[in-house]
Protein backbone atom coordinates (compact mmCIF):
# COMPACT_ATOMS: atom_id res chain seq x y z
CA UNK A 1 0.00 0.00 0.00
CA UNK A 2 1.45 3.37 -0.72
CA UNK A 3 0.76 6.45 1.20
CA UNK A 4 -1.15 8.67 -0.52
CA UNK A 5 -3.60 10.33 1.49
CA UNK A 6 -6.71 12.13 0.52
CA UNK A 7 -8.63 14.79 1.89
CA UNK A 8 -11.32 13.32 4.74
CA UNK A 9 -13.94 15.51 5.45
CA UNK A 10 -15.66 13.26 7.73
CA UNK A 11 -13.28 13.10 9.89
CA UNK A 12 -14.66 15.58 12.74
CA UNK A 13 -11.88 17.10 14.19
CA UNK A 14 -11.32 19.91 16.75
CA UNK A 15 -9.82 23.14 16.02
CA UNK A 16 -6.07 23.05 14.26
CA UNK A 17 -3.17 23.23 17.04
CA UNK A 18 -1.49 25.55 15.24
CA UNK A 19 -3.51 28.29 13.82
CA UNK A 20 -1.13 30.41 12.57
CA UNK A 21 0.85 29.05 9.28
CA UNK A 22 4.40 30.03 10.64
CA UNK A 23 3.58 28.13 14.00
CA UNK A 24 3.52 24.73 12.24
CA UNK A 25 0.95 22.71 9.90
CA UNK A 26 -2.70 22.62 9.83
CA UNK A 27 -3.11 19.13 8.99
CA UNK A 28 -1.46 15.96 9.02
CA UNK A 29 -0.90 12.29 6.99
CA UNK A 30 -2.51 9.33 8.98
CA UNK A 31 -4.47 5.89 8.44
CA UNK A 32 -8.05 5.53 9.06
CA UNK A 33 -10.06 3.27 9.22
CA UNK A 34 -13.92 2.12 9.60
CA UNK A 35 -14.06 0.47 12.57
CA UNK A 36 -16.21 -2.96 11.40
CA UNK A 37 -14.74 -2.85 7.59
CA UNK A 38 -11.60 -5.64 7.62
CA UNK A 39 -9.33 -4.95 5.62
CA UNK A 40 -9.61 -1.64 5.35
CA UNK A 41 -6.27 0.77 6.03
CA UNK A 42 -7.38 4.26 4.59
CA UNK A 43 -4.34 6.90 3.99
CA UNK A 44 -6.16 10.56 4.87
CA UNK A 45 -5.18 14.15 5.64
CA UNK A 46 -7.01 15.42 8.22
CA UNK A 47 -6.57 18.64 10.77
CA UNK A 48 -4.90 18.39 13.50
CA UNK A 49 -6.57 18.22 16.97
CA UNK A 50 -6.18 20.01 19.90
CA UNK A 51 -5.82 18.74 23.38
CA UNK A 52 -8.74 18.81 25.73
CA UNK A 53 -7.80 20.00 29.36
CA UNK A 54 -6.60 16.78 30.56
CA UNK A 55 -4.90 15.48 27.47
CA UNK A 56 -1.12 15.95 25.64
CA UNK A 57 -0.98 16.43 21.27
CA UNK A 58 2.33 14.04 20.61
CA UNK A 59 4.19 14.11 17.05
CA UNK A 60 4.48 10.58 16.68
CA UNK A 61 7.79 9.32 15.17
CA UNK A 62 6.71 5.77 15.54
CA UNK A 63 4.24 3.55 16.61
CA UNK A 64 3.64 0.08 17.83
CA UNK A 65 1.96 -2.34 15.57
CA UNK A 66 -0.15 -5.60 17.40
CA UNK A 67 -3.22 -7.89 16.94
CA UNK A 68 -5.36 -5.19 19.04
CA UNK A 69 -4.88 -2.75 16.08
CA UNK A 70 -6.48 -5.33 13.86
CA UNK A 71 -9.22 -6.38 15.95
CA UNK A 72 -10.02 -2.22 16.32
CA UNK A 73 -10.18 -1.94 12.78
CA UNK A 74 -12.30 -5.40 12.17
CA UNK A 75 -14.57 -3.81 15.02
CA UNK A 76 -13.31 -7.04 17.46
CA UNK A 77 -12.06 -4.87 19.95
CA UNK A 78 -14.08 -3.88 23.01
CA UNK A 79 -14.98 0.14 22.91
CA UNK A 80 -14.71 0.07 19.28
CA UNK A 81 -17.53 1.75 17.43
CA UNK A 82 -18.34 -1.06 15.33
CA UNK A 83 -21.03 1.31 12.98
CA UNK A 84 -18.86 4.35 13.29
CA UNK A 85 -20.00 6.78 10.88
CA UNK A 86 -16.90 8.10 9.72
CA UNK A 87 -13.62 6.46 9.86
CA UNK A 88 -11.14 7.00 13.01
CA UNK A 89 -7.41 6.57 13.34
CA UNK A 90 -6.25 3.50 15.03
CA UNK A 91 -2.99 3.10 16.84
CA UNK A 92 -3.29 2.02 20.23
CA UNK A 93 0.60 2.77 21.00
CA UNK A 94 3.42 4.98 20.37
CA UNK A 95 6.17 7.25 20.57
CA UNK A 96 7.17 10.77 20.10
CA UNK A 97 7.73 14.49 21.40
CA UNK A 98 4.83 16.52 23.08
CA UNK A 99 4.37 19.39 21.43
CA UNK A 100 1.06 20.97 23.04
CA UNK A 101 -0.95 20.00 26.66
CA UNK A 102 -4.20 20.79 27.92
CA UNK A 103 -4.86 23.39 30.43
CA UNK A 104 -4.80 21.00 33.75
CA UNK A 105 -1.76 18.85 32.40
CA UNK A 106 1.17 19.36 34.88
CA UNK A 107 3.17 16.68 34.79
CA UNK A 108 4.27 16.93 31.06
CA UNK A 109 5.40 20.12 29.40
CA UNK A 110 6.37 20.59 25.64
CA UNK A 111 9.26 18.79 24.07
CA UNK A 112 8.87 15.93 26.49
CA UNK A 113 9.92 12.24 24.98
CA UNK A 114 7.25 10.45 25.02
CA UNK A 115 4.93 7.04 25.06
CA UNK A 116 1.32 6.36 25.54
CA UNK A 117 -1.73 4.72 25.07
CA UNK A 118 -4.56 6.20 23.21
CA UNK A 119 -8.04 4.42 24.20
CA UNK A 120 -10.47 3.30 21.81
CA UNK A 121 -13.23 6.23 22.30
CA UNK A 122 -14.60 8.46 19.69
CA UNK A 123 -13.49 10.94 18.50
CA UNK A 124 -10.34 8.89 17.59
CA UNK A 125 -7.36 9.96 17.45
CA UNK A 126 -4.64 7.44 17.52
CA UNK A 127 -0.74 6.53 16.61
CA UNK A 128 -1.40 6.03 12.94
CA UNK A 129 -0.86 9.53 12.24
CA UNK A 130 1.77 12.42 12.33
CA UNK A 131 0.01 13.46 15.55
CA UNK A 132 -1.46 11.49 18.22
CA UNK A 133 -3.96 12.69 21.04
CA UNK A 134 -3.80 10.71 24.33
CA UNK A 135 -4.95 11.57 27.92
CA UNK A 136 -2.30 12.54 30.16
CA UNK A 137 -2.11 9.66 32.56
CA UNK A 138 -1.61 7.62 30.03
CA UNK A 139 1.35 9.10 28.42
CA UNK A 140 4.79 8.54 30.23
CA UNK A 141 8.32 10.29 29.83
CA UNK A 142 10.76 7.47 28.40
CA UNK A 143 13.50 5.81 29.83
CA UNK A 144 16.78 7.32 28.88
CA UNK A 145 18.06 3.78 27.86
CA UNK A 146 15.21 3.17 25.84
CA UNK A 147 15.25 3.96 21.87
CA UNK A 148 12.25 5.98 20.80
CA UNK A 149 11.66 2.83 18.41
CA UNK A 150 11.81 0.95 21.08
CA UNK A 151 9.57 2.88 23.38
CA UNK A 152 6.84 3.17 20.51
CA UNK A 153 6.25 -0.93 21.60
CA UNK A 154 6.26 -0.53 25.29
CA UNK A 155 2.86 0.84 26.62
CA UNK A 156 0.74 -2.27 25.61
CA UNK A 157 2.81 -5.01 26.14
CA UNK A 158 5.27 -3.50 29.22
CA UNK A 159 2.61 -2.41 31.03
CA UNK A 160 0.70 -5.47 30.81
CA UNK A 161 4.44 -7.80 31.44
CA UNK A 162 5.42 -5.56 34.71
CA UNK A 163 1.43 -6.02 36.10
CA UNK A 164 1.95 -9.82 35.69
CA UNK A 165 5.43 -10.04 37.05
CA UNK A 166 4.69 -7.47 40.06
CA UNK A 167 0.77 -7.71 40.97
CA UNK A 168 -0.69 -10.84 39.60
CA UNK A 169 2.18 -13.35 40.57
CA UNK A 170 3.97 -11.21 42.68
CA UNK A 171 7.40 -12.94 41.84
CA UNK A 172 10.83 -12.20 43.73
CA UNK A 173 14.12 -14.19 45.05
CA UNK A 174 13.31 -17.88 45.20
CA UNK A 175 10.21 -17.82 42.83
CA UNK A 176 11.00 -20.28 39.87
CA UNK A 177 8.82 -18.75 36.52
CA UNK A 178 7.35 -21.06 33.68
CA UNK A 179 6.97 -18.57 31.08
CA UNK A 180 4.92 -19.69 27.58
CA UNK A 181 5.79 -17.29 24.69
CA UNK A 182 9.10 -15.67 26.02
CA UNK A 183 10.19 -14.37 22.85
CA UNK A 184 7.12 -12.55 21.92
CA UNK A 185 5.76 -9.12 22.98
CA UNK A 186 4.98 -9.56 26.80
CA UNK A 187 6.85 -12.98 27.25
CA UNK A 188 10.08 -11.07 26.58
CA UNK A 189 9.70 -8.24 28.56
CA UNK A 190 8.05 -10.58 31.67
CA UNK A 191 11.06 -12.57 31.28
CA UNK A 192 14.05 -9.54 32.18
CA UNK A 193 11.29 -7.99 34.81
CA UNK A 194 10.97 -11.81 36.66
CA UNK A 195 14.67 -11.77 36.87
CA UNK A 196 15.15 -8.32 37.91
CA UNK A 197 13.33 -9.42 40.31
CA UNK A 198 15.55 -12.33 41.71
CA UNK A 199 12.91 -15.07 39.79
CA UNK A 200 14.64 -17.79 37.65
CA UNK A 201 12.91 -18.40 34.45
CA UNK A 202 12.42 -21.32 32.30
CA UNK A 203 11.58 -19.61 28.78
CA UNK A 204 9.47 -21.92 26.71
CA UNK A 205 9.22 -20.27 22.69
CA UNK A 206 9.31 -21.02 19.03
CA UNK A 207 12.15 -21.54 17.43
CA UNK A 208 16.26 -21.57 17.56
CA UNK A 209 15.92 -17.73 16.93
CA UNK A 210 13.64 -17.95 19.85
CA UNK A 211 15.68 -19.74 22.35
CA UNK A 212 18.91 -17.39 21.18
CA UNK A 213 17.11 -14.20 22.14
CA UNK A 214 15.72 -15.95 25.54
CA UNK A 215 18.81 -16.81 26.74
CA UNK A 216 20.28 -13.49 25.76
CA UNK A 217 17.91 -11.66 28.04
CA UNK A 218 18.86 -14.13 30.73
CA UNK A 219 16.59 -17.05 30.91
CA UNK A 220 18.07 -19.88 32.93
CA UNK A 221 16.43 -22.70 30.84
CA UNK A 222 15.16 -21.79 27.31
CA UNK A 223 13.65 -24.75 24.88
CA UNK A 224 11.34 -24.80 21.99
CA UNK A 225 8.18 -25.42 23.02
CA UNK A 226 7.45 -27.07 19.44
CA UNK A 227 10.01 -29.57 19.32
CA UNK A 228 11.34 -29.96 22.87
CA UNK A 229 9.67 -31.79 26.19
CA UNK A 230 8.96 -29.58 28.33
CA UNK A 231 8.06 -31.79 30.90
CA UNK A 232 11.78 -33.30 30.86
CA UNK A 233 12.83 -29.56 31.23
CA UNK A 234 10.72 -28.82 34.40
CA UNK A 235 12.27 -31.85 36.16
CA UNK A 236 15.35 -30.24 35.56
CA UNK A 237 14.69 -26.59 35.97
CA UNK A 238 11.83 -27.05 39.00
CA UNK A 239 12.48 -30.84 40.46
CA UNK A 240 9.37 -29.56 42.63
CA UNK A 241 7.78 -28.03 40.49
CA UNK A 242 7.56 -23.89 39.59
CA UNK A 243 6.02 -21.44 41.90
CA UNK A 244 4.68 -19.79 39.20
CA UNK A 245 3.42 -19.90 35.33
CA UNK A 246 2.93 -17.01 32.88
CA UNK A 247 1.11 -17.67 29.52
CA UNK A 248 1.72 -15.43 27.13
CA UNK A 249 0.27 -17.39 24.31
CA UNK A 250 -2.71 -20.02 23.85
CA UNK A 251 -1.39 -23.71 23.78
CA UNK A 252 -3.61 -26.46 24.79
CA UNK A 253 -0.84 -29.13 26.00
CA UNK A 254 1.94 -26.81 27.14
CA UNK A 255 -1.25 -24.94 29.52
CA UNK A 256 -2.01 -28.53 30.89
CA UNK A 257 1.73 -29.48 31.37
CA UNK A 258 2.26 -25.88 33.18
CA UNK A 259 -0.98 -26.58 35.05
CA UNK A 260 -0.23 -30.24 36.60
CA UNK A 261 3.43 -29.11 36.96
CA UNK A 262 2.45 -25.95 39.57
CA UNK A 263 3.75 -26.80 43.16
CA UNK A 264 0.40 -26.24 45.64
CA UNK A 265 0.27 -22.78 46.52
CA UNK A 266 1.48 -21.39 42.99
CA UNK A 267 0.31 -18.94 40.81
CA UNK A 268 -0.42 -19.29 37.30
CA UNK A 269 -1.56 -16.07 35.18
CA UNK A 270 -2.57 -14.69 31.47
CA UNK A 271 -3.51 -11.75 29.85
CA UNK A 272 -7.10 -11.57 28.07
CA UNK A 273 -6.89 -13.14 24.42
CA UNK A 274 -4.87 -16.01 25.63
CA UNK A 275 -7.55 -19.05 26.22
CA UNK A 276 -7.60 -19.84 29.76
CA UNK A 277 -5.87 -22.49 31.37
CA UNK A 278 -7.43 -25.60 32.96
CA UNK A 279 -8.74 -25.11 36.59
CA UNK A 280 -6.93 -26.28 39.85
CA UNK A 281 -7.78 -26.21 43.26
CA UNK A 282 -4.99 -25.65 44.85
CA UNK A 283 -3.85 -22.76 42.32
CA UNK A 284 -4.10 -19.14 42.02
CA UNK A 285 -4.99 -18.20 38.63
CA UNK A 286 -6.13 -14.98 37.50
CA UNK A 287 -6.52 -13.51 33.87
CA UNK A 288 -6.03 -9.75 33.55
CA UNK A 289 -6.14 -7.03 30.88
CA UNK A 290 -5.02 -4.18 29.10
CA UNK A 291 -6.31 -1.35 31.69
CA UNK A 292 -4.27 -3.17 34.91
CA UNK A 293 -1.31 -2.95 32.09
CA UNK A 294 -1.60 0.70 31.82
CA UNK A 295 -1.69 1.54 36.17
CA UNK A 296 1.88 -0.90 35.67
CA UNK A 297 3.45 1.69 33.19
CA UNK A 298 5.79 3.47 35.61
CA UNK A 299 6.85 0.77 37.60
CA UNK A 300 8.04 -0.66 34.25
CA UNK A 301 9.63 2.49 33.27
CA UNK A 302 11.16 2.91 36.82
CA UNK A 303 12.47 -1.30 35.89
CA UNK A 304 13.54 -0.29 32.28
CA UNK A 305 16.14 2.73 33.74
CA UNK A 306 17.80 0.08 36.70
CA UNK A 307 17.97 -1.83 33.56
CA UNK A 308 19.77 -4.15 32.26
CA UNK A 309 16.84 -4.22 29.68
CA UNK A 310 15.89 -4.92 25.84
CA UNK A 311 12.94 -4.44 24.12
CA UNK A 312 13.41 -7.05 20.85
CA UNK A 313 11.80 -5.47 17.73
CA UNK A 314 11.75 -7.72 15.33
CA UNK A 315 10.43 -6.02 12.64
CA UNK A 316 10.33 -1.56 11.53
CA UNK A 317 8.10 -0.62 8.62
CA UNK A 318 7.06 2.61 7.40
CA UNK A 319 3.77 3.63 8.07
CA UNK A 320 2.60 3.24 4.34
CA UNK A 321 3.43 -0.55 4.78
CA UNK A 322 0.75 -1.22 7.40
CA UNK A 323 -0.60 -4.00 5.09
CA UNK A 324 2.73 -5.80 5.67
CA UNK A 325 3.09 -5.27 9.12
CA UNK A 326 -0.45 -6.86 9.61
CA UNK A 327 1.03 -9.95 7.84
CA UNK A 328 4.03 -10.10 9.56
CA UNK A 329 1.28 -10.52 12.84
CA UNK A 330 0.34 -13.91 11.69
CA UNK A 331 4.23 -15.18 11.01
CA UNK A 332 7.05 -16.44 12.27
CA UNK A 333 7.86 -13.17 14.60
CA UNK A 334 10.02 -12.57 17.61
CA UNK A 335 9.42 -9.20 19.93
CA UNK A 336 7.37 -6.62 18.35
CA UNK A 337 6.63 -4.70 14.98
CA UNK A 338 6.90 -1.38 15.22
CA UNK A 339 5.98 1.62 12.22
CA UNK A 340 7.98 4.58 11.35
CA UNK A 341 5.99 7.94 10.85
CA UNK A 342 6.82 10.13 8.42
Amino acid sequence: MTLQPRSSPSIQAPACAWSHAEAGPETMQAIACAPGTRGAWIPVETPIPLPGPEQVLIRVLSAGFGHWDVLERDGRLPGTLVHASAPWIGGAEGAGTVVEVGAHVQRLREGDRVCGLALPCAPRYGFHAQFALVDADRAWRIPARLPLHHAAALPVDGGLAMHAVAHVLGLGAGDTLLLLGASGGIGHMALQFARQRGARVLAVVSGADGIALAERLGADMAIDGRRQDLAAALRIFAPEGPTASLLTASDAGIARIAVDALRPGGRIAWPHGVTPPPARADIAATGFGAHAGATSMQAACRAIERGPFHLHVGARLPLSRIADAERLLTAHHLGRVVLDIP
